[in-house]
């Protein structure tokens, strides 16, 4: 049995299209990165309220 050169072609796969990453919205990030670190600050400041009034000394300067 003979395939035509023609056919053979439409069997091969073609290779799939290059998607580009979405573009990353760096104020998005910064907005993030803020919140944490207010987070990790506020829970830090707590904790060295908690535990002054407790009568416990934490060192939060690291």
């Amino acid at each position: 049995m003979q395939i035509a050169a023609s056919s053979s072609a439409a069997i091969q796969r073609q290779p799939a299209p290059v998607q580009a990453p979405p573009p990353v919205d760096l104020t998005q990030l910064a907005v993030a990165q803020t919140n944490a670190k207010m987070t990790a600050a506020a829970g830090a400041a707590l904790g060295q309220a908690t535990a002054e009034l407790t009568g416990t000394v934490v060192n939060i300067s690291v």
